[in-house]
């Protein structure tokens, strides 16, 4: 619950310092209070200032993120090139996962003295985020003796979230962004507010469903389900929305992306707010290069990747940066900086990739483990994944060339 308050109360002094300080120039447009709010978390934090576990606030991010996918899948949109963005970024986290790992392994070998599994723990803290580098670092601790790992794969992650921030930001200023240093307070009218409280309810319920109906029966699931419950909470959307339809009944848009984007805000503030760093003094060298490199092979990815679509370039490009350096709910905060309203169909793109980039993703996840065992060599591992990164790029261009010469 305290976690839950400092969000609100970090959120609204973003809102007050943001209208309180104009800001001049460029950057006037594109510096949100939920970036100005989390920021100040992650300074409290920094500080040992700001009340609660970091535990604590990853869950604020962890429901928040749920609830807005519940309000995306609710919101009345177009589908028909759905599928097609899906793809675009599905592919394109295969070769951002496979490139980081490589430039990970990379690293490690010119080191030379590092544990097999260390250039690899990059894309579990950056594609996969805290909670995937938290818990494969703790399995490779345990079982093959990497010592620090669960440390380095959060600081990893940490870092990433900072990246994928700042990126975006970089990224935002060098577009049109239409809300300015006027931009309002969120509107938010009674009839948005028994809207919320339904969607709320609705995801307080979907929670319920999964992990307690559902773990009495099939508990070995639970936590894979759990674990992508955002996903769950899109599809749930999607299917009332359609049901609701049925009955005569339509959601009205804006309310569904008012709630989006409040929701939003407030894992932006939550997820900076969780972020801590690790003791990995010993390291920081190695560190610093596979994080470069990474974060340099994902730049690359996206730079080759965005030549190749028109629409929604910009939308799509800094969602997909923000997930693959972060989460998907970074990827979802860095949507809102050039869609303010979520009147784009990259929200639920960015719910439908899942699908999409899971077989490269979990096989990408068990050819590092086996590095990091030693089961296989580090430079084989290393070659494997270049050899994925590159094909997954030449996959994506066939694929939007194909669509290209479909719609011509």
């Amino acid at each position: 619950m305290i976690a839950l308050v400092g969000t609100a109360l970090l959120l609204s002094v973003g809102w007050g310092l943001r209208r309180a300080i104009p800001v001049k120039g460029p950057l006037s447009a594109v510096i949100p209070a939920a970036i100005i709010g989390g920021f100040l978390a992650l300074g409290l934090r920094a500080g040992g200032l700001l009340p609660g576990t970091p535990e604590d606030w990853q869950d604020v991010a962890y429901h928040l993120f749920g609830i807005s996918f519940l309000a995306i899948g609710l919101t009345p949109t177009g589908s028909a090139k759905l599928a097609k963005g899906a793809l675009w970024m599905g592919i394109g986290q295969w070769a951002t996962f496979s490139l980081q790992a490589a430039a990970g392994g990379l690293v490690a070998l010119l080191f030379g003295s590092l544990n097999p599994g260390f250039g690899f723990l990059a894309p579990m803290g950056l594609n996969e985020g805290p909670g995937q580098a938290l818990s494969i670092g703790r399995l490779w601790e345990a079982d093959y003796g990497f010592v620090d790992a669960a440390s380095i794969g959060a600081t990893m992650a940490s870092v990433g979230f900072v990246v994928a921030y700042i990126g975006g930001l970089i990224v935002a200023r060098r577009r049109p962004f239409t809300r300015g240093a006027a931009q309002p307070f969120y509107r938010v009218g009674a009839r948005t507010v028994r809207t919320a409280v339904g969607v709320v309810v609705g995801y307080g319920l979907l929670y319920v469903a999964v992990a307690e109906g559902l773990g009495a029966i099939a508990p070995d699931v639970v936590d894979l389900l759990l674990g992508v419950l955002f996903f769950v909470a899109l599809l749930v959307g999607m299917a009332a929305q359609r049901l609701l339809g049925r009955f005569g009944v339509e959601m009205d848009g804006d309310e569904t992306r008012q709630i989006t984007v409040i929701a939003v805000d407030g894992l932006t503030v939550a997820i900076l707010g969780s972020l801590t760093w690790g003791a990995i003094s010993a390291v920081v060298a190695p560190l610093v290069a596979t994080l470069v490199g990474a974060v340099a092979a994902t730049v690359l990815v996206l730079w080759i990747a965005g030549r190749w679509i028109t629409e929604w370039r910009t939308e799509r490009s800094l969602a997909l940066f923000g997930t693959v350096t972060g989460t998907a709910a970074s990827g979802l905060a860095l949507l809102a900086l050039t869609d303010p309203e979520m009147e784009s169909p990259v929200g639920l793109e960015l719910g439908a990739m899942v699908v999409v980039s899971a077989p490269v993703v979990l096989g990408g996840i068990a050819l590092s483990t086996a590095a990091a065992s030693g089961a296989i060599g580090e430079g084989v591992a290393t070659a494997v994944f270049l050899g994925i990164g590159v094909a997954s790029l030449a996959v994506l261009g066939l694929f939007v060339r194909r669509l290209s010469e479909a719609s011509e």
